[in-house]
């Protein structure tokens, strides 16, 4: 499983993976909740998203074609 570090103070901001992989964090209103979108550079890592509040420790999974990835939100 990665750890995603993510500031919880801040909107749109670089994110920093647990194998040393950067990302991007992109927030926007969805209706009425918050969507957080996180991109990766290349195929190693699946982009995803998240609708609602990120909580510390959050698991998502992303399922691809390539296979299952598991992540875990940490705030820094």
């Amino acid at each position: 499983m990665l750890t995603i570090y993510v500031d919880p103070k801040q909107q749109d901001q670089v994110v920093q993976l647990s194998d040393q992989d950067r990302g991007y964090l992109s927030v926007s209103k969805q209706a009425n909740t918050a969507r957080y979108t996180f991109y990766f550079v290349g195929h190693q890592h699946p982009s995803f998203w998240h609708d609602g509040q990120l909580t510390d420790g959050a698991e998502e999974t992303v399922r691809t074609i390539d296979g299952v990835q598991h992540y875990r939100i940490a705030f820094r």
